[in-house]
């Protein structure tokens, strides 16, 4: 990466330890103000539950079968890069890491993909980050480099008072960005009070940002049980 736009404060690098409690919380704040109709696929507690020894086949029976679906469902066009699969549909619209399949977005909701300048994609980024840092935004997901091991920040927002952290957030527009808001007014970054912006440079080095406004009800999943 040679951008180096200040997008603000880094954060701690911080390793959480989150609970069954924590968990049903997010399922609860998650629940309000969902729309009727479709479902999203979410994995981004399991990256912070999940134990080193789960691995790939903790992942594919606990998700497998409902992001298969979900894919299946949206297809779509391609912008991807080296680090994320990026994929926008009349059936709605996904990301998922192309090397740690594990981290995976996706959602039937419909979705707006643009291109935007580089000045526009530096803005958008900032702006996400203020909304996190203001606890106006429930998750913020940047992914920085393309190594064999990618540096990026999840940040995860349980409730007003209580948020988890992994990775260190950078001063420098990444090469895939996803804020979650669930905001009591709506957020001129989406243009409603919840939803999903995605921003993503694709291996054209073009920018393209996605917004998906509303939330769909989260599709249920197996609990991982032999």
């Amino acid at each position: 990466m040679t951008d180096d736009r200040s997008l603000g404060r880094e954060a701690d690098d911080v390793t959480p330890d989150i609970g069954q409690a924590a968990f049903r919380e997010i399922g609860i704040r998650a629940g309000r103000g969902l729309q009727d109709g479709g479902f999203e696929v979410n994995t981004d507690a399991s990256l912070f539950y999940a134990t080193f020894e789960d691995g790939a086949e903790y992942h594919e029976r606990r998700y497998g079968l409902a992001i298969d679906h979900l894919k299946s469902s949206v297809r779509g066009r391609a912008y991807d890069n080296d680090v994320m699969r990026l994929r926008v549909g009349p059936g709605g619209y996904y990301a998922q890491s192309q090397n740690y399949p594990t981290a995976f977005f996706g959602d039937t909701g419909s979705a707006k993909a643009t291109f935007v300048t580089d000045s526009e994609a530096a803005a958008i980024v900032w702006e996400a980050v203020a909304h996190y840092r203001a606890e106006e935004a429930r998750t913020l997901f940047c992914v920085y480099s393309d190594d064999d091991v990618p540096d990026f920040f999840l940040g995860y927002r349980v409730s007003d008072d209580q948020r988890y952290e992994f990775g260190m957030l950078k001063r420098i527009v990444p090469l895939h960005m996803r804020v979650s808001f669930e905001a009591a007014d709506d957020v001129p970054l989406l243009g409603a009070p919840s939803g999903t912006v995605i921003y993503q440079r694709t291996r054209a080095g073009k920018h393209v940002v996605v917004r998906s406004a509303g939330r769909r009800r989260p599709l249920m999943v197996g609990n991982g049980s032999h």
